[in-house]
């Protein structure tokens, strides 16, 4: 099976369940984020393990449900918990949910992610505002499963994160006290943290956080058109900056502060893009 029609098989079954529910917006909530869903009406929750096709999520903190809502107005679609190269998925099939949105009609896509800051003006609980990216992951999900239907093969990433919904990101934090900022996000594979010798070549690279996901995600939105904004929220430092030893509990103690923060921000992005 190619992988369009994978997609195209994920794409009926959903709109069976919805009732064919047009979503404009879509979010993916990283670790720790997925209780930072703003409150909807006529909410329909689909579980990823009864979707044909569709991957797993196996990490703690990532739910595993894709959630439908209209909210102010907007029709909403919500990846409550991601898919991560480390968990042993091919890198190709994590295309496959971002594909699945488009093809459902979404417009705009917010992703969110923990991260961890190399810059000390992005301490715990700051917001990285992404303006671009560094991919060290050393693959690609737009390797060796190229079609039309999903966009050009070659396409440019010079505002791979739009810059009005950037802007409106940061007005947004400002309105609600947010310590927040532009900043470049380096992906790398996982899953162990990164070594203080990597941390320390990241940032002279120009890196501002460093995490293990987002960057498939935007790669596939881009080619197939979608908007990005890049959320990126600081859960600690990087590894020798940090004073101690990190772990994925600490991730989602630190996230789980801002969970009502995060809410709010959305809140207001949701309402206005």
């Amino acid at each position: 099976m190619t992988q369009l029609e994978q997609v195209k098989k994920i794409v009926s079954f959903v709109n069976r369940k919805t009732k064919n529910f047009k979503p404009k917006i879509a979010l993916i909530t990283g670790s720790g984020l997925a209780g930072s869903i703003p409150q909807m009406e006529k909410v329909i929750t689909i579980k990823y393990s009864d979707i044909p096709g569709f991957l797993k999520s196996t990490v703690p903190g990532h739910s595993g449900n894709l959630i439908f809502g209209v909210y102010k107005g907007n029709n909403i679609m919500i990846m409550q918990g991601r898919f991560h190269y480390y968990e042993g998925h091919p890198m190709k099939d994590i295309a496959l949910s971002v594909r699945a949105m488009k093809m459902l009609g979404v417009e705009k896509l917010l992703v969110s992610a923990a991260v961890g800051s190399l810059n000390l003006k992005l301490k715990p609980g700051s917001l990285c505002v992404l303006k671009d990216h560094i991919n060290f992951m050393c693959n690609n999900p737009l390797i060796g499963n190229h079609d039309p239907a999903f966009g050009p093969m070659f396409f440019d990433l010079t505002y791979a994160y739009a810059q009005p919904l950037r802007k409106l990101a940061l007005a947004a934090a400002k309105k609600l006290k947010i310590n927040a900022a532009e900043g470049v996000y380096l992906a790398a594979t996982g899953p162990n943290f990164e070594t203080p010798s990597e941390i320390k070549m990241f940032k002279k690279l120009g890196a501002d956080v460093v995490g293990m996901s987002v960057v498939p995600e935007v790669l596939t939105a881009r080619q197939c058109g979608i908007e990005v904004l890049g959320l990126a929220w600081v859960s600690n430092m990087g590894c020798g900056i940090a004073k101690h030893p990190l772990s994925h509990e600490e991730t989602l103690t630190e996230t789980k502060k801002i969970e009502g923060k995060f809410k709010k921000l959305l809140e207001i992005l949701l309402a206005k893009i």
